[in-house]
């Protein structure tokens, strides 16, 4: 049903069954009634046959009946039967008796007479009677049958060639219709299906005009249609396309601007010209102490302040007549540090609609500050004063003695035999007793007084003494309490001393690196009187030439920095098996002032710039030198840049290395860092730092004169420097001395096993290279490669053999 339905919905199905009902119709009214002419005519030839019949049975029975001669009548009666095709045949006398009879059986009695013929008669026989008539005289009479089942007959094959024709007529009308309905309805399908193709999309779908009829009059309608709604399409494309192209990028910058005021530590906070809460970002709740979840869109900002957990928040913080657009502190009762500020929001016509509120947690940048204040003028081991607090302390202090022409004393002490506490006992024993003497003086040291850590174990300390007993009381406690300090390391009682020197401004120094000097001086003088005591700087016994030029040595180091009369010269290093150039090192000479061309080695001039603290700029003055270097040559290899243990302490050394890595350019990688191991071992807990700094700016780490202590094996798990110089000592006399091969072999495999890269260095002749290549030293310097040399266009690059 539901197909028959569907099928309905076609034009050319509702015109076909249509017509075919029409057709239907007017064939069965076709058929009908020629049906009706056909049984007319059959009726009409039947009695058509029984009038003709008549005159000749009459004309053949009347003679044999008037003489009664019943076997002729029978005979004529059977002839006649067969002859005219008549059922049956019975002749009556004048009295209605039957006398003779063919096909009839006289006992039964006769049918009535039929008026009209019929062939829906119900004995299938059309009865007739007639008089037998002679000469005007009636002699009897004769009825006979005609059977209808042959007219019957041929009605129904009438009828059924009829209903055939018709069927076929229907057939090949439907056929027709079917065809002119297909050729009729095809431009209209085609007209559907394109339209169904636009309504999928298919904007493009045109069709081919083929007539000029209202067929084609709409198909050219179709086509200009289509064109029409594929422009606005096209455009409402473009313009959907835009607009999502723009959603998108709305959505992108929302999501990208709501993940980053989410993802943001400082609090936003938007209000409206009414105080009323607009947004706010989780920052600010996590600030205030308010659940995150908690509704405030909407709310009066001093909700925040009954929101708030209980620190310290007014209610009217937030307020629009509170504070102007600067940043102020707010200091919560937690001893959290707020800082808040807010901005006028303006719309695109500049009309304010709200303020913005910035809430910020500095409590950790307070505390960080503090924290880099204290290490900056702090020892990070003793919480002592530094030696940069020592220097611009001495320089106060000496100026305002100068000006009230007072007395300034400088004590300077260190610890007698310290390293072999370190040597022994290890790096944390000796950083204990550090402590202990740092807490022990501290104690008697009073408020006018100024106690500070130099560095390793040497101690300072600045004071305005009222006399020279109160001076010489002073020096007794110091000294007495630290031979008192108990020190005990694996059940061994150890007794430690101290040497002592004491320096006066003005009587011995007039500035404050000739003060030092002085200090430093008796405070040997102390130990060459047997330690454990203290001495007043003694001009007689520091008079020797040597020591007055070791003095002049601090002003002749600070015009070098100043005027630029330090020259770097370069050492190559090679690979020990093939030759090839890895790095260089910077190795510092000093241009002697009275004659330009000789060059002062180190050893002259390092223990001066140590004492008197100079160092630390000088070894600032190298790593600057050599990034530069590396700058001006991007093609040369890595450099080596020496640093002094007093520098281990410094914490604005590897700030200055990575400010002058950034500041030129220059890939970590390309520098080396080499420390002394005497002077790392000597001062371990600042040299592990200053190594895990140095690693973190991506820079390598050297240990030079590797060999030369105590204890160089022990400390080498405690120092993670990234290569070992062995000491000279060893590879001078490698050739002559074996006892140094096996020294050098058994620190080759042992930094082999740790992954460590090893150098040689004082290698002077091919045997000394060849043994070293024996051991596998990885590489080498030396003069039988080349001696240090200025810088000049003509140096290798890395990779180069030698």
């Amino acid at each position: 049903m539901n197909r028959l339905r569907e099928l309905l919905r076609s034009l050319s199905a509702r015109i076909i069954l249509a017509c075919m009902l029409l057709e239907v119709a007017v064939l069965g009214l076709l058929v009908l009634s020629g049906a009706q002419l056909m049984d007319n005519a059959l009726r009409t030839q039947a009695e058509l046959r029984v009038e003709q019949s008549k005159p000749m049975l009459n004309a053949a029975l009347a003679a044999p009946l008037a003489q009664e001669d019943i076997v002729t009548l029978q005979e004529i009666l059977r002839e006649s039967r067969s002859a005219q095709a008549i059922a049956y045949l019975v002749l009556l006398d004048e009295d209605g008796k039957p006398i003779a009879s063919e096909g009839w059986d006289m006992q039964r009695r006769l049918p009535p007479v039929d008026s009209v013929l019929r062939l829906d008669l119900e004995d299938g026989f059309f009865d007739v009677d007639m008089p037998i008539e002679l000469a005007g005289q009636t002699y009897g009479r004769l009825q006979f049958g005609i059977a209808l089942h042959e007219l019957r007959a041929t009605a129904r094959r009438l009828v059924a060639q009829n209903v055939l024709i018709g069927m076929a007529a229907i057939l090949a009308s439907l056929l027709l219709l079917v065809a002119v309905g297909r050729w009729l309805t095809r431009p209209l399908k085609e007209l559907t299906g394109a339209a169904q193709r636009i309504a999928e999309g298919e904007f493009a779908v045109r069709l081919r005009v083929n007539s000029g009829d209202e067929v084609g009059t709409l198909t050219r309608a179709f086509n200009t249609m289509a064109g029409a709604i594929a422009e606005r399409m096209q455009a409402l494309q473009e313009a959907h396309a835009l607009q999502e192209c723009y959603l998108d990028q709305s959505r992108a910058e929302h999501a990208r601007l709501a993940a980053l005021l989410s993802a943001m530590t400082i609090g936003i906070l938007f209000v409206d010209e009414q105080d009323c809460i607009v947004y706010h970002n989780p920052a600010l709740c996590r600030l205030l102490g308010i659940d995150v979840d908690a509704e405030l869109d909407g709310h009066a900002v001093q909700a925040l302040a009954r929101l708030a957990h209980p620190r310290g928040v007014a209610p009217d913080c937030f307020s629009s007549s509170e504070g102007a657009q600067g940043a102020q502190e707010l200091l919560l009762t937690d001893g959290t540090v707020l800082t808040r500020s807010h901005h006028p929001v303006r719309n695109e016509d500049g009309h304010p609609i709200g303020r913005l509120w910035i809430v910020a947690d500095v409590t950790t940048e307070r505390r960080t500050a503090q924290q880099l204040v204290y290490l900056a003028e702090r020892d990070p081991l003793t919480g002592l004063y530094n030696r940069r607090s020592f220097q611009n302390e001495l320089n106060r202090r000496l100026a305002h003695a100068g000006r009230q022409g007072t007395q300034v004393a400088l004590l300077l002490f260190d610890l007698d035999e310290f390293k072999l506490i370190n040597d022994r006992y290890g790096h944390q024993a000796g950083d204990k007793v550090l402590i202990q003497v740092a807490a022990e003086v501290g104690a008697l040291v009073r408020r006018s007084e100024f106690f500070v850590r130099l560095g390793g174990d040497e101690f300072a300390l600045i004071c305005e003494p009222e006399g020279p007993e109160t001076l010489q009381a002073l020096c007794d406690r110091l000294v007495q309490a630290i031979a008192r300090l108990p020190v005990a390391f694996r059940g061994q009682s150890l007794r430690l001393t101290s040497s002592l020197g004491v320096a006066l401004f003005p009587e011995h120094a007039d500035n404050p690196d000739e003060l030092v000097a002085r200090a430093d001086a008796a405070m040997y003088q102390a130990k060459e009187a047997g330690k454990n005591g203290w001495q007043l700087y003694d001009r007689d016994r520091d008079g020797t030439d040597e020591k007055l030029a070791r003095i002049g040595w601090n002003e002749r180091l600070r015009r070098a920095l100043d005027q630029e009369q330090f020259v770097p010269v370069f050492q190559g290093v090679y690979d020990a098996q093939d030759g090839t150039l890895q790095h260089y090192e910077l190795l510092l000479r000093l241009r002697d002032e009275a004659d330009p061309s000789r060059l002062i080695t180190p050893g002259q001039f390092i223990p001066h710039a140590e004492r008197s603290g100079l160092i630390r700029e000088i070894d600032r003055w190298v790593v600057s030198r050599a990034i530069a270097t590396l700058a001006a040559r991007p093609t040369l290899p890595a450099i080596a840049v020496n640093i002094s243990g007093r520098s281990f302490d410094d914490p604005a050394l590897p700030r200055h290395i990575e400010n002058e890595l950034k500041r030129h350019g220059v890939e970590s990688h390309r520098l080396l860092v080499e420390l002394t191991e005497t002077a790392a071992v000597g001062d371990l807990s600042d040299a592990q730092r200053l190594i895990t700094v140095l690693h973190g700016l991506g820079c390598r780490v050297c240990l030079d004169d590797f060999g030369s202590g105590f204890a160089s094996f022990a400390y080498m798990k405690h120092l993670p420097a990234d290569v070992l110089k062995i000491d000279g000592l060893f590879v001078r006399n490698l050739a002559r001395d074996r006892n140094d091969l096996v020294f050098v072999r058994a620190i080759v495999d042992v930094a082999k096993g740790l992954n460590k890269t090893t150098i040689a260095e004082m290698v002077e002749d091919q045997e000394t290279l060849a043994l070293l290549r024996g051991v596998g030293v990885d590489q080498v310097q030396g003069y039988h490669f080349g001696r240090p040399q200025e810088l000049h266009d003509c140096m290798a690059e890395t990779g180069v053999a030698v």
